[in-house]
């Protein structure tokens, strides 16, 4: 595999911490919320044949943080705008899946197609009664200035799941889950901007890239139902279900992710 090359990409009020590497079709990875590029790693392969481009969005990672509110998918626009793609393909994990739809929604002519591994559909509406028991848990460890006790909160409800114990989960994949989280929020506690979301759920039978959406077997029941209806509504989606996966389920199972990916992409 050549070398990744990282740079850093200007948007309003800030920049934002990108690398690319390989070369053929373009593919643009979409990082789950407090992750970073980091979650791709084992997706590196596809570029044998893609150019694969990953970068953190604004209050991640190695990212600005953010002072201002703004539309992650106008951020997304100025990837693409910033290694001159006239069209890409998306893969995007839980917020970057909710980004990814946002941009093919506002953006239809630089989307190709796109592989979401439990996407949000905003505004996401959370009613699943273990989502909402972590939702509260994390506020708890933020107002008590608690960065484990929230990290580990947020590995319970997005690594674990439901149906899993802590222990159940390969303990790779939660340190590497954990690292990327406490760097966000160490990183980024001070940020004064937040996300802005434009209505897609509504608007969903609009979206007409060629999609595959994919939710793993012990996701939250929440996840399951978004995706369902966003397979049900889109006019060229597709569902799929990974067994035996939570909520990471491009990195728990990435060879069946990877082979997705080429045979969607490939049409």
């Amino acid at each position: 595999m050549d070398a990744i090359e990282s740079t850093k990409i200007q948007v309003p009020d800030g920049e934002l911490y990108a690398e690319v590497v390989g070369s053929g079709p373009p593919i643009v990875l979409l990082h789950a919320g407090y992750l970073g590029v980091g979650m791709w790693d084992e997706q590196l392969e596809l570029a044998e044949d893609h150019q694969l481009i990953r970068y953190e969005a604004r209050s991640h990672g190695r990212s600005s943080t953010a002072t201002c509110d703004h539309h992650p998918y106008q951020d997304l626009l100025a990837v693409l705008d910033h290694f001159q793609l006239e069209t890409a393909s998306l893969v995007g994990n839980s917020m970057g899946g909710a980004t990814s739809l946002t941009f093919a929604l506002e953006h239809p002519d630089r989307v190709e197609r796109m592989v979401l591994f439990g996407p949000g559909a905003p505004p996401v509406e959370f009613q699943d009664p273990f989502v909402l028991e972590h939702h509260r848990a994390q506020e708890v460890a933020k107002q008590a200035m608690d960065a484990d006790g929230y990290v580990e909160a947020l590995l319970q409800l997005a690594v674990d799941g439901p149906h899993r114990e802590p222990d159940q989960v390969d303990p790779e994949i939660r340190r590497r889950c954990r690292d990327m989280a406490m760097t966000t929020i160490m990183n980024h506690h001070t940020a004064t901007g937040g996300l802005l979301e434009l209505d897609v759920r509504s608007r969903l039978e609009q979206i007409a890239a060629p999609t595959a959406l994919v939710v793993g077997e012990l996701e939250s029941t929440d996840l399951h139902r978004i995706a369902g209806e966003a397979a049900r509504r889109m006019p060229n989606a597709e569902l799929l279900e990974f067994a035996g996966c939570g909520h990471m389920t491009n990195m728990e199972d990435p060879q069946r992710a990877n082979d997705l990916i080429r045979r969607h992409l490939a049409g």
